[in-house]
């Protein structure tokens, strides 16, 4: 068979995250163009050789569970300052999309012009015209799109799915999320912290976890209203600061030497979390509504740190009630109707993302080459989730239900 050509419309640490899985592939797939801004930072990436390279292994290592295993050879790919030019040169495969977000549905539209499978990064969009235009795609026949939502397709949501759909615990009539984030610390000190860029923790991070939410009630959401806080990582310091600047360095527990040195934790970046310019809440939660009239109840934290980190849900039925939790890796169900309850531990090996980033791999080439049929996490489940997050965040801000 011949070798799967894929090109990536912004190469950042995401899609170098996925590279592994790619190359895991029993048929031939490779990167063999990319378009991005700045080439050397990719390369830099690619070959594992810099600071960008080595401030990413340790991100991973400490974060995800997995470095990667080997570099990849730059000289072999051939490098655009824009995607329209790339897309017009090459003939490509399939398409990786891992810009910043208020360009994904842009991107998106142009690749689905051009009929070429699609990898979207998440959020799918950031604003209501994204939304919009993403559906107008959705409703024509299109290439395949493959959304980044690996928590979905994890060993430990898998097997939560497979029980619910037994029917264990009855129809789901309520639920209780939450994601309390260990590494919550790098939403206020990388470039996340830029709030022009991320457009709020809704949208950033929440998008994955309604996703599951959604992926387990097989409901339809409807409406939703939220608040956020902003009650750490708020301050009067300069704009712009760096800790390397700072005179607060040795006393202040969020400055990168304390980050590494005393908490132990992997410093992403040295912006000030005190300074005027940081944005994000650090705290979110909201309520959904489904189709049926059961809620959903979801909260994140971004203080949380250590052994105080969780992310998972309850699930309640009228014969019982399912809980998961990534951080311990464990599935537990409670019998309304007995005193019996059965915990699940999954053994997940250190993967990306609990495993989910090789399948959505595995499903994007399998697309490409005729063996799958349907996307696992299909551009409908990226509307469905930006659209709920947008709603969020739009809540929170004029304190008012919201569609989805």
């Amino acid at each position: 068979m011949k070798t799967v050509k894929i090109g990536v419309i912004g190469y950042g640490v995401r899609i170098d995250m996925l590279m592994d899985q790619l190359a895991d592939q029993p048929v031939k797939a490779e990167i063999t163009a990319v378009a991005d801004k700045n080439p050397e930072r990719v390369k830099e990436l690619m070959r594992k050789d810099g600071n960008a390279a080595r401030q990413h292994e340790m991100e991973i290592d400490k974060i995800d569970g997995l470095l990667r295993r080997c570099p990849m050879d730059p000289e072999k790919i051939r490098f655009y300052h824009s995607a329209e030019e790339m897309l017009s040169r090459e003939e490509l495969d399939g398409v990786m999309v891992g810009t910043n977000c208020d360009t994904h549905a842009h991107f998106a539209k142009i690749v689905l012009e051009k009929e070429i499978p699609l990898f979207l990064e998440k959020p799918v969009g950031i604003c209501r015209e994204d939304l919009e235009l993403l559906k107008d795609c959705d409703s024509r026949e299109h290439a395949p799109v493959v959304v980044s939502f690996p928590l979905r397709v994890t060993r430990l949501v898998q097997e939560a799915k497979r029980i619910l759909d037994a029917g264990t615990i009855g129809k789901v009539d309520h639920v209780q999320a939450f994601n309390d984030v260990s590494y919550g610390f790098v939403y206020f000190h990388d470039w996340y912290r830029n709030e022009a860029v991320a457009h709020g923790l809704f949208l950033q991070k929440a998008t994955h976890d309604v996703d599951v939410i959604n992926y387990l009630v097989g409901e339809k959401p409807v409406k939703v209203c939220a608040m956020k806080s902003k009650q750490i990582f708020k301050g009067d310091l300069p704009a712009g600061l760096r800790c390397s600047q700072c005179d607060r360095t040795l006393t202040c527990m969020e400055s990168t030497y304390n980050i590494e040195k005393t908490r132990n934790d992997t410093p992403r970046s040295d912006y000030c979390c005190y300074a005027v310019d940081t944005g994000n809440e650090d705290s979110g939660s909201m309520i959904i509504r489904y189709e049926s009239g059961m809620h959903a109840v979801y909260s994140q934290n971004f203080f949380a740190r250590k052994g105080a980190a969780r992310r998972g849900a309850r699930l309640y039925g009228y014969k019982g009630t399912l809980e998961f939790d990534f951080v311990k890796d464990e599935i537990k169900v409670y019998d309304h109707m007995s005193d019996q309850i059965t915990t699940i531990q999954l053994h997940t090996p250190p993967q990306g993302h609990g495993g989910g980033d090789q399948y959505l791999m595995d499903n994007f080439v399998r697309l490409i080459t005729g063996h799958d049929k349907e996307s696992i996490a299909p551009l409908a489940a990226g509307i469905e989730s930006a659209g709920l997050c947008l709603g969020a965040k739009e809540s929170a801000e004029t304190e008012e239900f919201r569609s989805v």
